[in-house]
């Protein structure tokens, strides 16, 4: 990613030495927590935006950001952003400043945003997904990718491919007018047209470079990874050196320059790395004698350049962790460096962090940006792009432990390394729900211009594999969504139907349809079923799917549905069910709970009992869940609660939950709790 740097740290503070400290950072929790009393705390993620932010530049009074889901624009105050419209490709790379506007990288080429204007760049070079760009003091734009390097000089119109083929994977350029550039094989230094390469072998102490940030002419402090951690690296001009930090056991994911300071971006904490102050002496792990290959960079047009094969973004790697320290001395005496926790609650997972001037922006995972801004004060930059429209919140498991959810707007997503993540689906389909079952996740996806047309697919923990695809027949009427579905024992696939209304605007729901993956066959349950066909008469507004060993259940306006042995019962108020309307329902081992219009019941296959406290019943539970512990969660529009043992604990802000108004609730294979709120989701973890 583009690092925009700050004036360099004087000589006398850069070599300067400390005292005595601290051996080992102290590094607080720091997250917040819901007190469970009887079970353990869980940690509270809170989860706003779905985006993976790639870059940011400020200008003028607007913010633009590139993510995986399009350019976001925030204008002079504004913190929830919108999209710039009219770009070739959600998929944008990165932004620069180019003049009064900006260079974006979106899908396989270039544009220029100006004004609300967007307009194509001829000659665009090839050199692969896009993971860095960033502007040289001579006005030079570099671009970095993974089958190369490019540039433009200020005022030229013509891209050149700079020196051979390299998987680039950062860019830092220096105050002075020089650019470092970060490959998965170690360090370029460019000036001019000559390089000046540290490659794996000559000193570095890991090839695979994640940032760098310049600190004095000619030297830097570098974020390297080898095939299992990451070290801190400090070249002084004639040799590199290796650190690990004691008591640092997170994920290092950024290292930005913010002024005077070199910052350390974890995924949980900042920290400030200097020679001077307080702090935790780095332990020095190697020092080696650079060799350094110097030779002028190859020159080609971009119009002329015939890249190849060029390498997929998945050779991109994942953060790591530092090194223990060694038990024993390490008999290196390196330039020491102190490290300090500083006290900025980041409010989530940290993955990457940009800096530009005084003002730094560090993504979290699905909460935006924290905009940590020139003069102290700070910020959240969201979109709240991940929740749904809808009371629906579905999460599914895949054997490898990845869930997966659908977010706003029909996007997958999976959630893994405490992230969400979008998931590109091929060209076409368009996910509509997901579900656990016998084998893992299912999906269930439309096909764009074909009408009532279904595939499902399977996820065994090795991707998405098809399995079906049918064409529903639903009495003329065209399939709008399948808002939910459940998957049977026998790993058929029940699938609610939402049609449009025939009297009137609008949509309507139409009962299900059970895809069989071992036959052809489609049945169709709903009002007005066909007999002959398999089809039950089941009530079309559905709002839940659930199953036991023999039957499918269903929560629907008239009341509890049962679905099995060749028959559909329905238990509404003569039959036990307080105001018939069925809003959520859930199967335990011996009781099957369920949420109607006069609250929370419970059916022990004999009776249905609404004699629970009065106090959960007073906050109208809407949706219910079961943990792999067996404990109830219950959620309302006035609260959570949770039921376990013989206990009820309503839980609220006292004990660390951010709001009261919950929409649905679900449980993924690992046992968290998902939790669908007005603007967020909470993901609870033990």
């Amino acid at each position: 990613m583009p690092r925009l740097t700050a004036p360099l740290l004087s000589l006398t503070v850069l070599l300067g030495l400390v005292g005595c400290g601290p051996t080992a950072l102290s590094i607080g929790g720091g997250d917040a927590t819901l007190s469970l009393g009887g079970q353990a705390s869980r940690r509270i993620a809170r989860l706003t935006d779905l985006e993976e932010v790639r870059g940011v530049v400020q200008m003028g009074a607007n913010i633009y950001v590139a993510t995986d889901v399009g350019l976001i624009r925030y204008p002079a105050g504004d913190i929830i952003g919108r999209p710039v419209e009219g770009l070739p490709s959600e998929d944008v790379h990165g932004v620069v400043a180019d003049g009064e506007g900006v260079l974006v990288a979106a899908g396989d080429g270039l544009v220029t945003v100006q004004g609300g204007q967007v307009a194509p760049v001829e000659g665009a070079p090839r050199i692969g997904h896009l993971t860095a760009m960033a502007t040289t003091n001579d006005g030079t734009i570099w671009l970095c990718g993974l089958g190369g390097l490019a540039r433009r000089g200020r005022g030229q119109q013509q891209w050149e491919v700079f020196g051979e083929p390299v998987r680039c994977t950062t860019l830092a350029p220096t105050p002075e007018g020089q650019l470092w550039v970060g490959t998965s094989q170690g360090i370029w230094y460019v000036e001019g047209d000559v390089i000046r390469e540290h490659a794996v072998g000559g000193g570095i102490p890991e090839g695979y470079v994640r940032d760098i940030v310049p600190v004095l002419p000619g030297q830097i402090m570098a974020l390297v990874q080898g095939p299992s951690t990451s070290q801190l690296a400090y070249w002084d001009g004639t040799t590199w050196y290796g650190y690990t930090i004691a008591g640092l056991d997170e994920q290092l994911v950024a290292l930005v320059r913010r002024g005077g300071q070199v910052l350390l971006l974890t995924e949980g904490h900042m920290l400030a790395i200097g020679p001077r102050g307080q702090g935790v002496s780095l332990t020095a792990l190697s020092e080696a004698e650079g060799q350094v290959r110097s030779f002028r960079g190859r020159i080609q047009l971009a119009t002329e350049h015939e890249p190849g094969q060029l390498p997929s973004r998945d050779v991109l790697e994942e953060p790591r962790r530092l090194p223990p320290v060694p038990d024993h001395e390490t008999g290196v005496s390196g330039p020491e460096f102190k490290a300090r926790v500083l006290p900025q609650e980041l409010g989530g997972v940290v993955y990457d962090a940009f800096v530009q001037d005084a003002d730094a922006f560090i993504a979290i995972a699905n909460a935006g940006l924290l905009h940590l801004q020139g003069g102290g004060a700070e910020r959240s930059l969201r979109t709240r792009s991940l929740v749904t429209e809808t009371d629906d919140l579905q999460v599914a498991t895949d054997p490898g432990g990845t869930v997966w959810t659908i977010a706003r707007g029909g996007r997958l997503a999976k959630y893994v390394n405490n992230r969400l993540r979008r998931t590109n689906v091929p060209g076409g389909l368009i996910p509509q729900a997901v579900a656990d079952g016998p084998e893992g996740a299912y999906l269930a996806a439309t096909v764009e211009g074909q009408p009532n047309v279904v595939r499902l697919f399977v996820n065994t923990g090795e991707g998405w594999n098809p399995e079906a695809e049918r064409t529903l027949d639903l009495g003329g009427a065209q399939l709008v969504a399948v808002p939910f579905m459940g998957v049977g024992p026998d790993g058929s696939a029940w699938l609610a139907l939402r049609v449009p209304r025939e009297d009137s605007e609008g949509q309507r729901m139409r009962g299900v349809a059970v895809i069989s993956l071992s036959d052809e066959s489609v049945v169709y349950h709903h009002r007005g079923a066909d007999r002959e066909a398999g089809g039950l008469p089941l009530p079309d507004e559905i709002s839940t799917i659930a199953f036991d060993t023999e039957s499918a259940w269903f929560g629907s306006l008239s009341g509890l549905v049962r679905v099995g042995g060749g028959q559909a019962v329905v238990f509404g108020e003569a039959r036990g069910v307080r105001g018939e309307v069925v809003t959520d329902a859930v199967v335990g081992s011996d009781v099957i709970w369920l949420t109607s219009a006069e609250g929370l019941g419970s059916y022990d296959r004999s009776n249905f009992s609404f004699a629970h406290p009065a106090n959960v019943q007073a906050l109208r539970p809407t949706h219910v869940a079961m943990d792999l512990g067996g404990h109830l969660w219950i959620a309302s529009s006035r609260g959570l609660v949770l039921h376990e043992g013989e206990q009820w604990q309503v839980l609220g802000e006292a004990q660390g939950l951010p709001e009261a108004e919950w929409r649905d609730v679900e449980v993924d294979g690992a046992g968290r709790v998902w939790l669908l709120g007005t603007e967020e989701l909470l993901v609870l973890t033990r």
